[in-house]
């Protein structure tokens, strides 16, 4: 079947290639054709987490390799295009536990390495369409396709992206941006099954998530407002400001929220994130330089669940990627209910292209007269050349330590008391991520 996808994959790519010779030889102006753009990558993905906080230690740990074919037509009449984007996933190993990393297929319902596969998608397929002119125009797609940080939605890549089937636009004028999407399922990135939205206790159907945007950009302030609802289930907030008043500062804000809905106030108070609403609070300031830059932030989070910890969930329930850039969002997402984390990132250029640098959290807590203390350092390197035989590789590696406390379970965040106070659980972590890129047209 992999072999079936990928072959009508590549006979479709060859007859567009074909008949965009033959077009060119007719009509030079046809931009469909000439604009069009087929590029082939692979990525190498391993991710790995040790930890112990809800269960006896347990390794976490995935790798998989992905190959990618993606091609973005032109447009014709200057009005009407469409792409296609094809993923095939490769399983190179998997531990128990494997699923949490969000890299292979799961095919059972234990944590169990057996049920580790590989997969094949159309990751995207979707027509799109522009109107207008450099002053005012408008930009829409409709089918799957993923979503980076439209409106409340996001989509983020591990092996494979996630993507949505719905529409989008976005109507420009001047610095101004007004955004729409109204989607209805989605293609997880770890999967080829299409799938609904679902609440967090899996037992309603989350039938639509409509979210509108609107955005203000230029070369000193941006500033972003986004609203959507996830119907029957949640109300989302989402706002973005920075100010860049010197070209190597700038100070940042983000505030997001979240209000319950009927579906949300019927589910069981112990799988609640939080019980009316939850709201996140960051501010941030960085710097750079040519060869170093540093980013500091802080952040506090409301989010009330009666007689247990509350959480900022930065996902709209199950299988969707919630808009979210603040620096409280690392390996155990510092989103509690009246946690003060502190963040920062400091990363050097020790020779060209090549950025080495530590990711760093602390963050405290109160929870029955106890104050929780948890963190994490990592250290990244990232290699991605801008010139010569490599310029299209990019290569990531990191690993840390972390130190939090034991939990009631995976999914309730509250602290598992001994004798009146919390049980230490530290975890390790690592990961790689290897990139090529490769244009075929």
């Amino acid at each position: 079947m992999k072999i079936k996808y990928l072959s009508l994959a590549l006979l479709n790519i060859m007859c567009f290639s074909a008949i965009a010779a033959e077009s060119n030889s007719l009509n030079t102006d046809n931009s469909f054709f000439k604009d069009s753009k087929f590029e082939f990558s692979t990525r190498n993905h391993w991710k790995y987490l040790k930890e112990n906080a809800s269960q006896p230690k347990e390794v976490h740990s995935a790798w998989g390799q992905a190959l990618t074919f993606n091609y973005k037509s032109g447009y014709w009449l200057d009005i009407l295009g469409f792409d296609v984007t094809y993923d095939n996933v490769i399983k190179l190993g998997a531990s128990d536990y494997f699923a949490t990393r969000n890299l292979l297929y799961n095919d059972g319902k234990k944590a169990d390495k057996h049920n580790a596969h590989g997969f094949n998608k159309f990751t995207q397929r979707y027509a799109k369409v522009k109107l207008g002119n450099k002053d005012i125009n408008f930009n829409g797609k409709a089918g799957w396709h993923s979503l980076k940080d439209m409106g409340v939605i996001s989509s983020s890549q591990h092996l494979t992206r996630n993507s949505y089937l719905g529409y989008s636009g976005t109507l420009k004028y001047s610095n101004l941006a007004l955004s729409l999407a109204y989607i209805d399922s989605t293609l997880p990135r770890e999967s080829a099954k299409k799938v609904h939205f679902y609440s967090l206790d899996r037992k309603h159907v989350i039938d639509n998530i409509k979210t509108a945007e609107i955005a203000y950009k230029d070369e000193v302030i941006k500033l972003d407002y986004s609203y959507g609802v996830a119907k029957d289930y949640i109300n989302r907030h989402a706002i973005e400001f920075s100010y860049k008043p010197i070209e190597k500062l700038t100070f940042g804000s983000q505030i997001y929220g979240s209000t319950a809905l009927k579906n949300h106030d019927k589910m069981k108070a112990n799988v609640r994130d939080f019980d009316d609403s939850a709201w996140h609070y960051a501010a941030d300031v960085e710097w750079k330089e040519a060869d170093w830059s540093a980013k500091f932030g802080i952040a506090y989070t409301d989010a009330n669940r009666k007689g247990a910890i509350g959480y900022y969930g930065r996902h709209i329930g199950k299988n969707n990627r919630g808009r979210y850039n603040g620096m409280a969002a690392a390996g155990a997402d510092y989103m509690r209910d009246g946690e003060v984390v502190l963040s920062s990132v400091l990363g050097y250029d020790f020779f060209k292209d090549n950025t080495t640098g530590l990711y760093l959290n602390y963050g405290e807590f109160n929870y029955k007269h106890e104050t929780l203390k948890n963190g994490e350092i990592n250290v990244f390197n990232i290699w991605k050349p801008t010139s010569g035989t490599f310029k299209n590789l990019s290569i990531l590696s990191k690993f840390g330590y972390g130190w939090s406390y034991k939990t009631m379970s995976s999914k309730d965040i509250t602290p598992k008391l001994r004798d009146g106070h919390a049980q230490r659980s530290p975890t390790l972590s690592a990961e790689t991520v290897i990139d090529y890129r490769f244009n075929l047209l």
